[in-house]
């Protein structure tokens, strides 16, 4: 060998990287997945796990990339006793021709798909259409479930994203990634009592981060301005009012806005409650036009108000959307007192509120 001669480089990392996702199962965690996204489109997508909101995001991540990439049309399937698996061997063989590419959506309610389900999947599996994105929704996977045939095929052939909850530590540094991505500016303390609180619970998490914004806005942020807005509200009852509007309960709606005004809260917060259950409102009335599960909606809100959402949207499916968000819309720069017509009389502000909670809790009132 030539003494000059130059010893041969290490393979770069990122090339092996890449190398060993050829031969090995693709596996990626949920916080993982935007960066996957931005490089690739599996054809086939399975999310796994009993955190719903990492659940949800994962998968509105994945739908977002599959839209942006021409799979602008999506069929939902919910998996239940009754369901067809034929429309899987279908989706399997049918070619878009002369329509869209599309996004299988499928949500299941446990790992095991039963012996039809089963050779359903493994057919789709190996027959992949090109025109098609499998996206799988399912619970945790148990130890039977991940040597299922099916289920290291999809790891083969696609990604897999199983959703672990968090440890206290991840939690707290989940938490403090999600308050300085919303605007907030906390220090660790407050982090922390944040997190303390609402105690592992993501979805709650989100909700008291909104709210912490909405009414404290981008300053630096200290616990003690947390346990001040905490006590503050700790009367808040805007959930109340959202489940009182869903009941048709027009004596309860009265009642429970009485109530806020007579404590002085934030009507920033109350618009926000009340604009936050139109927008649900609306996008599940347009499920239903359009034949799609509500089960992502569900997912969001506490089983107890779920039945009642689900009887909301039977009597809402006609109503005047547009009136609505114009309402919404105008309680939102009015609460910041501007836009037309702005009253400097609170009572006006308050007036208008109960007006949009009533309408969408089916009392209609004079145009």
């Amino acid at each position: 060998m030539d003494s000059k001669q130059k010893p041969r480089k290490k393979p770069d990392m990122l090339v092996f990287s890449f190398l060993c996702h050829l031969i090995t199962p693709m596996q990626v965690r949920a916080e993982q997945i935007e960066d996957h996204l931005r490089h690739t489109l599996a054809s086939v997508y399975l999310i796994s796990g009993d955190e719903p909101l990492q659940v949800m995001e994962t998968a509105d991540a994945i739908r977002k990339a599959a839209a942006a990439k021409g799979f602008s049309e999506r069929d939902v399937m919910t998996v239940d006793t009754q369901f067809d698996w034929g429309t899987l061997y279908d989706a399997a063989g049918a070619l878009s021709l002369f329509s869209d590419k599309k996004l299988l959506d499928m949500r299941l309610p446990t790992c095991k798909a039963g012996q039809s389900g089963t050779k359903a999947l493994q057919h789709y599996l190996e027959h992949l259409p090109t025109d098609k994105i499998l996206l799988l929704q399912t619970g945790r996977l148990d130890k039977a479930c991940k040597s299922a045939a099916w289920v290291k095929k999809v790891e083969q052939l696609g990604v897999s994203v199983q959703v672990w909850d968090l440890s206290p530590a991840q939690t707290l540094a989940w938490i403090a990634r999600r308050m300085k991505q919303a605007g907030l500016q906390p220090d660790n303390e407050a982090v922390r009592y944040l997190t303390e609180r609402v105690e592992g619970n993501l979805l709650a998490a989100v909700q008291e981060i909104s709210k912490l914004f909405l009414l404290c806005g981008s300053r630096p942020m200290t616990a003690a301005n947390i346990m001040a807005v905490v006590e503050d509200n700790s009367r808040f009852t805007v959930f109340d009012l959202a489940e009182a509007i869903l009941a048709q309960d027009a004596r309860r709606i009265r009642h429970i806005m009485l109530v806020l005004q007579e404590e002085e809260t934030a009507t920033p917060l109350l618009v926000w409650a009340l604009a936050d259950l139109l927008r649900q409102l609306y996008a599940g009335c347009e499920n239903v036009r359009n034949n799609v599960s509500n089960q992502a909606l569900l997912m969001r809100m506490p089983k107890t108000r779920q039945g009642l959402f689900q009887t909301a949207l039977r009597r809402l499916l006609n109503a005047d959307w547009q009136r609505l968000f114009a309402m919404a819309a105008r309680l939102d720069q009015h609460s910041k007192g501007v836009g037309q017509d702005v009253s400097r009389h609170p009572q006006r502000l308050w007036d208008e509120l109960l007006d949009l909670a009533l309408l969408l809790g089916g009392r209609e009132l004079p145009v």
